[in-house]
């Protein structure tokens, strides 16, 4: 039996759609800089990066 993983295909996002992103981010920490939605973005990065590694 073979077991065959594969992680869904990643959206790109154009760079400038991520600077905005970015920005939002940095304005958010300085509001509340305990604010959760940092760390989930922080960790949705590094899925996309384990997700890249594996394809290649």
């Amino acid at each position: 039996m073979v077991v065959q993983t594969r992680c869904p295909p990643l959206r790109a996002y154009d760079p400038a759609v991520t600077q905005k992103a970015g920005a939002e981010l940095r304005g958010l920490l300085k509001v509340d800089p305990n604010a959760a939605s940092p760390g989930m973005i922080a960790d949705y990065k590094l899925l996309r990066d384990q997700c890249r590694a594996y394809t290649k």
